[in-house]
């Protein structure tokens, strides 16, 4: 089989006639093309080579001598109309039309001139691999000894030699980089300390929603990033997330928001939170985790420095206070539900108009 395959390789003629076999014994091209390559290797023939000659054949045309030099030039990708890559870039979704910018200018103008919107992206980075989602097409990056596995919808494993997270970012940063980019929700989760969230949010991305979550973070970065400037709503989730009532500052240009907030005096600091939120002219509703010192939240307290009564006795778990506070100079209300669950107090707001 050695000496016979290298006869095969050496001679087109030969090729040609391993090619004209497989078209007479009616075997799909998929299966004759991998026949051929047991036979004489990959080498010889690439396989669009390979298709031109099978299809000549099979179309009865069996010429082994052809001089291929007379046929006009292949046509490409390149040839192709702007109009008519304008109508097939139609036809794919924003993540599908991402892929095509990193073909070459011409295509990645067509592609530009599609408003990219994003229905969800969603990043989620810890020591030991990266995952992200793009509507609803998930990708991941796992670290493993001596590099990391790349894995996306549809394809095969890639194996690389780098870090999973440097890896991931080759992907990510083209994505993060598209002129005007919008995404409804903006999910950003950070597990891993070598990261700085500034690797992937360094481009501004118009964002209705962002959950955050990150340990051991100074969000102040985050606050100054275009995306939560540009975003109307936010979630910040982890346990680490905690913050003083005047960074609450930060959200008032938001329509909601929920997050966690620190405080040592709990009775001042309800007052000073309403106060504060009452500024929010963009405000519709809000959630608040409350911990005191020591996770003890006085309900009772809270009711006298707000102003409210409340039964005689022992206050039951999940007791609820409501109050409602008119803002002033204006004809809209903050109604505050403040429900005592044990270990933390929890306030959501509403804005009335």
């Amino acid at each position: 089989m050695d000496l016979t395959s290298g006869i095969i390789d050496g001679n087109h003629h030969y090729l040609k006639t391993c090619i004209l076999y497989e078209v007479l014994q009616k075997k799909p091209i998929f299966d004759s093309y991998r026949d051929f390559c047991d036979t004489v290797g990959q080498d010889p023939m690439e396989y669009p080579d390979f298709e031109y000659w099978y299809y000549r054949f099979y179309h009865g045309n069996r010429d082994l001598d052809y001089d291929r030099s007379a046929d006009p030039k292949p046509k490409t990708i390149m040839d192709i109309p702007a109009g008519s890559m304008t109508k097939i870039a139609e036809y794919l979704d924003p993540v599908e039309r991402t892929f095509l910018r990193s073909m070459n200018r011409t295509i990645k103008a067509v592609v530009d001139s599609f408003p990219p919107v994003f229905e969800k992206i969603d990043i989620s980075v810890s020591d030991t691999s990266t995952r992200w989602i793009l509507n609803d097409k998930m990708f991941s990056c796992y670290k493993k000894v001596g590099g990391c596995t790349l894995h996306k919808p549809n394809c095969s494993v890639e194996k690389s030699e780098r870090c999973h997270v440097k890896q991931s970012l080759e992907y990510l940063a083209p994505l993060m980089r598209i002129p005007n980019i919008q995404v409804s929700h903006f999910s950003l989760k950070l597990l891993y300390d070598m990261l700085d969230c500034v690797d992937l949010l360094s481009i501004p991305v118009n964002a209705k929603n962002i959950p955050y979550s990150q340990e051991r973070y100074n969000y102040q970065t985050i606050f100054d990033t275009d995306q939560f400037k540009q975003a109307k709503s936010v979630t910040f989730k982890t346990f680490l997330a905690s913050f003083n009532v005047e960074e609450l500052m930060n959200f008032s240009h938001l329509k909601s928001f929920k997050c966690r907030v620190k405080a040592d005096n709990a009775v001042e600091d309800v007052k000073r939170i309403r106060d504060i939120i009452s500024t929010f002219e963009e405000l519709e509703s809000c959630e608040l985790e409350f911990h005191g010192r020591w996770n003890s939240i006085p309900m009772r307290e809270f009711a006298e420095a707000l102003g409210e009564d409340i039964p005689i006795g022992p206050l039951v778990q999940q007791a609820t206070i409501t109050h409602l506070y008119r803002i002033a100079k204006t004809n809209d209300s903050l109604e505050f539900k403040i429900t005592d669950e044990r270990m933390l107090c929890r306030i959501n707001v509403r804005k009335f108009r």
